[in-house]
């Protein structure tokens, strides 16, 4: 948390694009051009922490859901294989970044069209993630009425 933190006060607690639901490639351009307005080394501390600091976070909650639902749902027969939902929200979330720091890296003051699959993978993670929650409190739910109606 500390490595984000400082991530953040460095880059000026501008919008970056991990944060943001959807963009273009025009609003992309904008905030590396604000980067280097910033300082010059402005979109290689982006480039670097989206590549070392950020992946961490989707190795930690990929996982931690995904044990969370595979105890879930374990316990309940014929479940379909949900404990996969987290990881395929951590694949978005390193996608993006991947993404996010090649166009950090390559910004050369024009719109790239690799802003479009960046945008996706941001797009697919906020909803993953977002589905992710809403099935670990329903699998909760059904676990704590499975408790309520036969106790042990």
């Amino acid at each position: 948390m500390g490595g984000l933190a400082w991530h953040q006060a460095r880059l000026a607690g501008l919008d970056l694009l991990d944060s943001r639901g959807w963009y273009t490639p025009d609003e992309a351009a904008a905030l590396f051009d604000a980067l280097d307005r910033l300082d010059a080394s402005a979109r290689a501390v982006y480039a670097t922490t989206a590549l070392t600091i950020d992946m961490v976070f989707p190795a930690s909650y990929g996982l931690l859901f995904a044990v969370l639902l595979f105890l879930l749902f374990r316990l309940f027969r014929g479940g379909a294989p949900l404990y996969l939902l987290p990881l395929a929200v951590a694949l978005a979330d390193a996608l993006e970044n991947v993404t996010v720091a090649a166009l950090a890296l390559s910004h050369d003051g024009a719109p790239s069209p690799l802003a479009w699959p960046a945008a996706v993978f941001t797009a697919v993670k906020t909803a993953l993630f977002v589905a992710t929650l809403a099935v670990i409190c329903a699998g909760a739910m059904r676990w704590m009425w499975q408790r309520i109606r036969h106790p042990r």
